[in-house]
């Protein structure tokens, strides 16, 4: 199962010619790809990193779309990094006393290089760019060795980034022809987001939207993870256990950069384990003696980094939840609404290939099957980071399918094209939807404020603000508060209702107010105009008690004395 194959024949695999390139020489000729891939996809995510990372508009800093949510807990980190240094990675900056359960690797990153002079907008943009480029270019390369073929190779990462059920497609339609607006002004104003419709149950949702952009952890792992995969599956058609070390030793740097793809591939290696063993029963010793070279760098270099991120309360991660997050739907009905034309696609792709790409395709089934069992966090949906590698290797399949289908017939490159266009069309709805999203993140005051706060505070002092996701204190000013954006907290596995009750005695101006400020250790406290109504806050109590050090239209800053 395992011997090498024959080196292929020059008729095996077709010649990648472009129509007036031909006389270009060879090696030219099979760059044109990366090129190609590195120029649309660098234009692709140079627009929306410039757009959704802080841009400077007229009345402040925005973001859009997706991104506009989590990147304020990245800047949360990020500028505390920047603030504090790195012993600041021990402690979570909104959520002080509690160890920081989140990898932290890639705004440690960002955060050195704002040290280093680069402001924070070029700090998020400049480590991104280049590395989700690397991560286009080995899906790639993936694909290429993987199928042996430049064109389908060339397919797999649009269809894997320009993901999304057809099903969204006849919702779009349907609000277009309600809507009666012209087709131009639909297209720049699209209510919603159609590769992830929560009122149909449509979950499997865009991977730049939600995953690229607002998830900066996931950009890097995916770069790394796919470097895994392709050692996998080197060793999975040679046989050489030196391919197991490369990818136990990569993987086993992930934990700290992206653990959800670390959890993945992990698993995936395992299953791919089991299916040796089960394919080659005479062999056991030497594949278990193989395997060992992949487990003891995992064991040595990556068990340290888990024990070091393992949230503090891990029994609420785990729990069984049959179909995902299926609902009161019937499993294959929820899969073909959201994995349509691709679940198809995939099970047709996977009756042609060849044998051992089968068996290796099996190893990261069995991921997406696990997936569909097991909750790995509080936020369920988050089992979609663990789906995604199942996903990337079912692109691969449909790759190749792809190649096939162009090369059969006179027919064949027409039904390619048409099903390559199904399989992206959605996708590329909710990519360029996301191009046009855009609100304000940070006003001038938010600004002005995290300025007082970084030039006259103590990098070490705690404030006490609410938890509105964009707090400047925390975003931009790099101090850590007392309690930050509970839906964070949330999918940390935090158990916050405690602190939450006693934050608001503070703001009341309870008679235990001055017990609890001492309790976490407040240093100042923040008064936000919108947040009078919601926090009950006592202003006259705050000022009878402490001095006011800043003030601005909406803001008010308390110093607590010692």
């Amino acid at each position: 199962m395992f011997s090498s194959p024959p080196a292929p024949k020059p008729t095996d695999r077709p010649s990648f010619r472009i129509p007036g390139f031909g006389w270009f020489p060879p090696s030219i000729r099979q760059a044109l790809p990366v090129v190609f891939l590195v120029a649309f996809f660098g234009w692709l995510f140079g627009a929306l990193l410039s757009s959704h990372m802080l841009m400077p508009k007229g009345d402040g800093w925005y973001s859009g779309g997706s991104t506009w949510g989590d990147l304020a807990w990245h800047l949360s980190m990020l500028s505390n990094f920047a603030e504090r240094g790195l012993g600041a990675v021990r402690e979570d900056p909104i959520y002080p006393g509690t160890k920081l359960s989140y990898p932290f690797l890639p705004d440690l990153l960002s955060a050195e290089l704002v040290r280093c002079g680069l402001s924070i907008r070029a700090s998020l943009i400049l480590p991104t760019l280049p590395v989700i480029l690397g991560a286009v270019v080995a899906i790639y390369s993936l694909a290429r060795r993987i199928t042996g073929t430049i064109w389908g190779a060339l397919a797999v990462p649009f269809i894997y980034f320009f993901n999304g059920s057809i099903a969204g497609c006849y919702f779009l339609w349907r609000d277009y022809r309600n809507s009666h607006l012209s087709l131009a002004a639909f297209l720049n104003h699209i209510p919603q987001d159609y590769a992830h419709i929560r009122e149909y149950n449509i979950r499997f949702s865009n991977i730049i939207d939600d995953y690229v952009l607002p998830q900066r952890a996931s950009v890097f792992g995916l770069l790394l993870g796919v470097l895994v995969v392709q050692f996998l599956w080197c060793y999975w058609e040679h046989s050489d256990k030196k391919y197991l070390l490369y990818a136990g030793v990569v993987l086993s740097a992930m934990p700290l950069v992206h653990f959800h793809s670390f959890v993945a591939l992990g698993m995936a290696a395992g299953f791919l384990f089991v299916i040796q063993l089960l394919a080659e029963p005479n062999s056991r010793k030497q594949i278990i003696l193989n395997w060992a070279v992949f487990a003891i760098p995992m064991a040595v270099f990556s068990l340290p980094q888990t024990l070091w991120i393992a949230p503090a309360h891990a029994g609420n991660f785990f729990r069984i939840e049959w179909g995902w997050i299926k609902g009161n739907e019937p499993l294959w009905l929820f899969w073909l609404m959201d994995l349509s034309p691709h679940l198809p696609v995939f099970v047709i792709a996977f009756w042609f290939a060849k044998r051992r790409l089968k068996t290796f395709y099996l190893g990261f089934v069995g991921v997406f099957l696990v997936a569909n069992i097991v909750v790995f966090q509080p936020h369920d949906w988050d089992n979609m980071k663990l789906m995604l590698w199942w996903f990337l290797l079912s692109s691969v399949l449909a790759g190749s399918l792809l190649a096939d289908l162009w090369r059969e017939s006179r027919l064949g490159p027409l039904l390619a094209v048409a099903l390559f266009g199904t399989l992206v069309i959605t996708g590329a709805t909710s990519v360029y939807r996301e191009f046009h999203m855009s609100a304000l993140m940070f006003s001038w005051e938010d600004m002005a404020l995290a300025h007082f706060v970084r030039e006259q505070t103590s990098k070490d002092a705690i404030f006490l603000t609410s938890d509105r996701h964009t707090s400047p204190v925390a975003c931009l000013g790099g101090r850590r508060i007392v309690m930050g954006c509970r839906c964070w907290l949330w999918t940390h596995g935090i158990d916050y209702h405690t602190r939450e009750q006693d934050i608001l005695e503070i703001y009341r101006g309870s008679d235990h107010a001055l017990d609890l400020l001492r309790r976490y250790h407040v240093d100042y406290i923040l008064i936000e105009a919108d947040k009078m109504s919601e926090l009950h806050e006592n202003l006259a109590f705050f000022m009878r008690s402490f001095h006011p050090v800043y003030n601005s239209q909406n803001y008010l800053v308390f110093k607590v004395s010692p």
